[in-house]
């Protein structure tokens, strides 16, 4: 009795402090402003397809080419691209922009080979002034195409590519073009086949394909979800790449494997795929990383004991310091194909969950057993959809509600947003916190996958690197500082969607461009956002000092000749001086072997030989050389034997003391070493004292001994 006395006072404290902890995360919590932003953004402009709908696909993916001042656009209703001139956009207006033309891929693909079925992705690449787009056929299990296009859309190549080709990227130097090809069992297990998944990779400059397939077990990690039970035999059909993100050089490829909740690298250049890293799980027990799960018309941000599955789908590549770096938006994504399903009520198999409290960090073992039960025995999570195919150890639920930033070497977490996405939208728009894109009903998406982060892009501002992140359902862009990767910081949340009607403004982000100032019209940042539901594209400015661009580099040398060991500082100048364009300049050798430079320009002669000093900026659009010249370090000669007044000529002529600066044939600045005054040619004089000394003491000894003699001959005679 005693026992269960205790025990009873045990749960009642613990709920007490649930009740406590939720009453605290209530509506009236998150009135007080704690969100605010660092920069200013502005919608300028938008473009309106005419075309709306409460299923998304009308503009979703969208494209900038800086060549031209356009930007491309996917109109998914009427399967076209769209081309809209932003060459007269101008800031602190707004523009309604018009459509140039369309592109009817359509029309262009019509063959006896070729269903045309999807229009799904589309890249652009200036460096080879191409457009590259994906084309799934209209039998879902047979493969796509990818079509590369010059700038107006006539056709220059037809590529197959794998099964329902889902994303295309072009590599920076247009090398390499790469799709990413779902393969998704779309009418189930039952009924018909479940596609491969895979990535196509083409060698633009050769024409050759290489279709890669997940079929080796080997690089799969363990721990990497199969659906349906299986093994990782099975991930060859079960894995579908869903976004590719490339590193800087095009060599490394990323792929979000999204329903798998997993990331694959693969090597371009020799088509191997290296690894397959699961993601693990989101602990959503830790204070940091609370959620609004409840159906209860309330906002209720709670730690609850709730693992999230964070299945990215877009990624992003960013290189910084030497330290490659994975950046995903945590959308999640139900398995739903026919009979083949993973989601499920949480009314409906919460009985069936043995909750395992040492996977939360949050909560004592008292504390996630106690929150359980008020999970289980309130109705307001009755709605919550749960993954059934992850174990019955944890409430497993879908997506992140967040972006992350992970090491991209190890995969381990270096930042995530935690729960400050739904914290921001409630703070800012608590009167339609977490709507869906297609109704107006108050935190309808509680219980489902919260603001949906879609899609997400990176750059630069000044100084500083920014993500940008676009949630789905309630609508509206995120914007962070993440110059520091494991401290990004909150930096504006903009929504252009009107919430006075279901569908109005700007609704349901599907895919974004970032625009840098040096290429944009108005010479400050762009964003633009492509809303699938809505049909819009709104072009978004970042309100920050217009852009001064770099117009040169300049070095105090261009020409140096050094010896081995020796360093030499470079100095480098960017004009104009009062540039607002990024400073950051990066300097490389052509031959480390003969001459490295470090990061300040400090050049080191190694071997000899000759080399290149190149100093860019980090676009590098701006650049210059200088020549290193490496000799030998000349051999010391051996002095001893040289006769003294040889050595006195050098110096005849030094008797100022001073340092005189010359120049070498090169036109380096040379130090000539301080000779002092000339010596007194003491030596010589000390010498000649010392022969005549010795001549008169021998003379004088002579002499002597002659007199010695002399006196004793004459003592004999006498």
């Amino acid at each position: 009795m005693k026992n269960t006395f205790t025990q009873t006072i045990c749960a009642l404290s613990v709920t007490y402090l649930l009740g406590l902890s939720n009453y605290i995360a209530a509506p009236s919590s998150v009135s007080a402003a704690t969100f605010s932003d660092s920069i200013n953004v502005s919608k300028i402009a938008s473009y309106s397809t005419g075309l709306s709908d409460k299923d998304g696909g009308v503009a979703e993916i969208v494209k900038y080419n800086p060549d031209i001042h356009k930007f491309y656009v996917i109109n998914g209703k009427l399967q076209t691209i769209d081309i809209v001139d932003l060459s007269s956009l101008e800031s602190n207006t707004l523009q309604h922009l018009s459509k140039e033309k369309s592109i009817n891929i359509a029309e262009l693909l019509k063959s006896d080979s070729f269903q045309y079925g999807d229009l799904t992705s589309i890249d652009i690449n200036t460096e080879k002034q191409i457009v590259a787009a994906a084309v799934q056929d209209e039998n879902y299990s047979q493969n796509g195409r990818i079509v590369i296009m010059d700038y107006e859309g006539n056709i220059l190549h037809t590529f197959e590519a794998g099964i329902q080709p889902d994303n295309v990227v072009i590599s920076k130097d247009g090398k390499y073009i790469l799709s990413a090809n779902e393969g998704e069992p779309r009418a189930g297990l039952e009924n018909d086949v479940d596609p491969e998944g895979s990535v196509t990779i083409i060698n633009y400059e050769t024409k050759q394909v290489n279709t890669i397939l997940f079929d080796d077990p080997t690089v799969i990690d363990s721990d990497v979800h199969i659906r349906n039970n299986g093994t990782l035999a099975d991930a060859v059909r079960d894995l579908e790449p869903e976004y590719i993100g490339l590193t800087k050089d095009g060599k490394t490829a990323f792929i979000s494997l999204q329903e798998n909740n997993a990331i694959a690298r693969i090597n371009v250049e020799t088509g191997k795929v290296l690894s397959v890293k699961s993601l693990g799980f989101k602990d959503h027990s830790l204070p940091e990383n609370r959620l609004d799960a409840a159906r209860n018309d309330k906002i209720e941000i709670e730690s609850l004991p709730i693992l999230g599955v964070y299945m990215p789908d877009s990624i992003e590549v960013v290189e910084k310091e030497g330290i490659t770096y994975l950046l995903t938006a945590n959308e999640g994504d139900a398995t739903e194909w026919e009979e083949f399903v993973n989601i499920e009520d949480f009314k409906k198999v919460k009985d069936s969950i043995q909750l395992d409290s040492s996977l939360f960090k949050g909560f004592t073992k008292e504390e996630a057993e106690a929150a359980f039960e008020q999970m289980k025995n309130s109705g307001d999570y009755d709605k919550l959809e749960v993954l059934t195919d992850r174990g019955n150890d944890a409430i497993y639920t879908l997506g992140g509600r967040s972006f992350s930033i992970w090491n991209a070497d190890t995969m381990e977490l270096v930042f995530d947003s935690g729960s400050e996405f739904e914290k921001i939208t409630a703070e800012r728009y608590p009167d339609y916190f977490n709507w869906s894109n297609d109704d107006d009903v108050f935190e309808k998406r509680s219980a489902k996958k919260g603001p949906e982060p879609e899609d997400i892009k990176v750059g630069t501002i000044g100084n500083d690197l920014y993500a940008f992140i676009g949630l789905e359902r309630i609508s509206g862009v995120m914007t962070y500082n993440i110059t520091n990767p494991s401290n990004a910081t909150f930096a504006n949340y903009i929504n252009t969607r009107d919430f006075s009607n279901a569908i109005s403004g700007d609704v349901g982000p599907e895919g974004l461009a970032f625009i840098p100032a040096e290429d944009s019209p108005t010479k400050k940042p762009l964003v633009l956002v492509g809303n699938e539901v809505s049909g819009t594209v709104a072009v978004n400015e970042y309100q920050v000092d217009p852009l001064i661009p770099i117009e040169s580099i300049e070095l105090n040398q261009t020409t140096i000749s050094i010896e081995v060991g020796q360093t030499f500082q470079l100095e480098a100048s960017i004009l104009p001086e009062n540039t607002t364009d990024s400073i950051e300049l990066i300097w490389t050798s052509s031959n480390t072997d003969v001459a490295t430079v470090n990061e300040e320009g400090l050049v080191t002669g190694i071997a000899e030989g000759s080399a290149s000093i190149l100093v860019e900026t980090k676009d590098a659009k701006n650049q210059i050389e200088a020549n290193i010249t490496v000799k030998k370090q000349p051999v010391e000669e051996d002095t001893e034997d040289v006769p003294v007044d040889i050595i006195d000529e050098d110096n005849e002529n030094s008797g100022d003391g001073t340092v005189d600066q010359i120049d070498d044939s090169l036109g380096n600045h040379i130090t000539k070493p301080e000779t002092g005054k000339p010596l007194p040619n003491t030596a010589t004089t000390h010498f000649s004292l010392l022969l005549y000394g010795s001549l008169l003491i021998l003379l004088g000894g002579c002499s002597y001994f002659l007199i010695y003699r002399h006196q004793q001959k004459k003592e004999k005679t006498m």
